[in-house]
């Protein structure tokens, strides 16, 4: 754009690809990381100001590059069952919950309903995972999380980038590691299946998945996570996470208690004792919701099978 030394297109006319945002990434070098389009992108980022920028033309095209991306997404999405799979992002590669997101997700790619998250670590990678091997086997898939299972846990990347834009080797070296098996992986499936992540470089310390063959990725927070929650409108399965899970179940809730997306999306509650009693959110839906829209809408569950059956069954406006 004219006048502007961007490492990105402020109107796009498509979604971003893996090949596209890991551009220059090599897993045998380290340093690799900080050189992908995507680091690029969110470096640029935090050095002109995130979402607060200074100068005033950037803000605007920030604004103008997530716009494009909602009608890039509404154009991939159109006339397709979308669920949405909500988890923490922390949730451990060789944790069981995070083998479950990846089965649910697997299954309900194999009916035909295109999955989207978040599209960052843990619950988000997870189900990622699971949509891209829908055509795969269970042997593959567990192939997959014993490689993966070499980096479990994703590193603490929050001083990735200074506010200035310099760079921290060490967290990059980190980040490195954490990504690369993910990174294997998914370039060694052949054919994956279709899902959808929604990023943001709000978070951009935090890997964007490679196993998501489409991303759409914003500047804005708030945009992006009102618009993923609308467009999960066959339901939302919520595993494990705290404050941005717990965040998008309220936010969900209002959605549906106002019918605001047409009608009462499914909400699946995926941890029974996670959800009632560690952070009981089930108690605030069942005095939030009609008895009858709770009945028929809500499901708290440990049964992977049974949360895919509650989102594959749906019919709206039934």
């Amino acid at each position: 754009m004219a006048g502007f030394d961007l490492p990105y297109e402020p109107i796009r006319r498509r979604l971003y690809t893996p090949a596209e945002l890991f551009q220059g990434f090599d897993p045998a070098q380290p340093a690799s990381f900080a050189q992908t389009a995507d680091f690029a992108i969110y470096q640029h980022f935090v050095a002109q100001g995130r979402t607060a920028p200074d100068n005033p033309y950037m803000g605007m095209v920030q604004a103008l590059h997530d716009n494009t991306i909602t009608q890039a997404t509404n154009v991939f999405k159109a006339g397709r069952r979308v669920a949405a799979i909500m988890g923490g992002h922390k949730l451990a590669r060789s944790a069981p919950a995070y083998r479950s997101v990846a089965v649910m997700a697997r299954r309900l790619t194999r009916q035909g309903i295109l999955v989207c998250t978040g599209g960052g670590p843990g619950a988000m990678e997870a189900t990622h995972l699971g949509a891209s091997l829908a055509h795969s086997s269970d042997s593959d898939l567990a192939e997959a999380l014993a490689i993966l299972g070499t980096q479990p846990t994703v590193p603490a990347l929050a001083d990735i980038v200074a506010p200035s834009g310099a760079i921290d080797p060490d967290c990059v070296a980190m980040a490195h590691a954490w990504f690369a098996p993910a990174y294997q992986v998914a370039s060694a499936i052949r054919g994956p299946a279709e899902s959808l992540a929604i990023p943001t470089w709000h978070y951009g310390h935090e890997p964007t998945t490679p196993f998501a063959t489409h991303t759409g990725k914003y500047f804005q927070n708030s945009i992006r996570e009102d618009g993923l929650l609308s467009l999960a409108k066959q339901g939302i399965i919520y595993a494990e996470g705290k404050a941005g899970t717990i965040q998008e179940i309220f936010q969900d809730g209002a959605q549906n208690y106002y019918r605001t997306f047409e009608y009462f999306s499914p909400m699946v509650l995926f941890g029974v004792q996670y959800w009632t009693d560690t952070y009981p959110v089930v108690a605030v839906l069942q005095k939030l919701f009609d008895p009858a829209d709770y009945a028929k809408y809500v499901l708290v569950t440990d049964d992977v099978d049974a949360a895919a059956h509650f989102i594959e069954q749906f019919t709206p406006l039934s």
